[in-house]
């Protein structure tokens, strides 16, 4: 799978080797975000002469160390392979607590049945059913947002065939470095003979790269990883960073989107109007779906959260009553959660 990083405006070159990296701050895959590989069983392959891991450490838990085999020829770079232990053993631990919180989150959307190829996927959690399929090309469009995830639930495989690629398209003012890519799959998970793969993949059973794929997410199983003349960097996101951000547990342990539903107006909170229209505008969190508004406690109405997060809708002089009306706003998710409401007043003088 390619990651090409696109601007708004105009296509960026394709970034090769797109996967998450270790980073200073916590992510869901806590110490599993040292390793490039981590596998439960064995890691080996074919064409290992070809293979190339960088940026992040290989290890195996249960498994014994010996079960890692090719490297040499093989060549971790910036990383080096971990004995089974206590390291290894906690970054099982962490990878079963991010594939068990994964799974929890609230689906935004089902797509069983449903070949990934050719669509283009808003930030979301995607659930299949049961097996999962890219053919061709994939789009995630972060829409201007910040913090922008996919997390793909998938009930049991995953398989991209040759030459699949994923896109990701209008990053947010952090450029895109805020931004979560997660394959979670309840058993095995295959990549397809040259492909370049993007996010962290998290598989219930064994990860398998076809011939000459490069990039890869942070490849995390509980069972074995087959390598093939493989390329794989743990450092590729865009401002060196990885794509495992966006999720973050709450307090209760289960994953959530960080930043949590929120929402802000601009511009003053009381306000005045004679006539015609006002204008009330802000921004909102990426898992805003919309924004309700109602005038002195009536019914409520709704503005759609655009690019970037921004919003706005008008109030006419007309449906105000003389003196101050209050005006109630909160963001929606796509769940019903809501916010706290936020109150406005605009004053309609005589």
């Amino acid at each position: 799978m390619t990651l090409k990083y696109l601007s708004r405006t105009a296509c960026a070159a394709s970034l090769a080797l797109f996967i998450s990296a270790p980073f200073s701050s916590a992510t869901i895959l806590l110490s599993a975000e040292n390793f490039a590989l981590l596998g439960g069983t064995a890691i080996t392959g074919s064409g290992v002469a070809g293979t190339i891991i960088r940026n992040g450490d290989v290890g195996l838990s249960p498994g014994a160390t010996s079960g890692i085999t090719g490297f040499p020829p093989a060549v971790i770079e910036n990383g080096a392979i971990i004995a089974t232990g206590p390291v290894t053993g906690q970054a099982r631990l962490d990878l079963i607590k991010a594939q068990v919180g994964l799974a929890g989150m609230p689906s935004d959307k089902t797509l069983s049945n449903i070949d990934l190829g050719g669509k283009t996927l808003r930030p979301g959690v995607y659930t299949f059913g049961g097996a999962a399929k890219l053919t061709g090309d994939l789009v995630l469009d972060a829409r201007g947002r910040n913090g922008a995830f996919w997390v793909f639930q998938i009930g049991t495989a995953l398989t991209t065939t040759v030459n699949s690629t994923v896109t990701l398209i209008n990053p947010g003012s952090n450029g895109g470095r805020d931004c979560g890519i997660f394959w979670n799959a309840g058993s095995g998970i295959t990549i397809g003979a040259n492909n370049h793969i993007a996010g962290n993949y998290l598989a219930g059973t064994s990860i398998t790269f076809g011939a000459k794929s490069s990039g890869g997410g942070h490849a995390l199983a509980r069972a074995g990883i087959s390598l093939d003349n493989n390329q794989i960097d743990a450092i590729g996101g865009p401002g060196v960073t990885g794509w495992s951000r966006g999720l973050k547990y709450d307090a209760s342990g289960a994953v959530v989107p960080n930043p949590a539903l929120s929402f802000g107006y601009s511009g003053e909170r009381i306000r005045t109007i004679h006539t015609g229209s006002i204008s009330i505008r802000g921004d909102a969190t990426v898992t805003a779906a919309d924004i309700q508004w109602r005038v002195n406690g009536g019914l409520w109405q709704t503005a759609e959260v655009g690019y970037g997060g921004k919003w706005q809708f008008g109030v006419s002089a007309d449906s105000l009553a003389y003196g101050s009306n209050k005006i109630d706003v909160r963001a929606r998710d796509s769940h019903g959660g809501k916010t706290a409401i936020k109150q406005l007043i605009i004053r309609r003088p005589r």
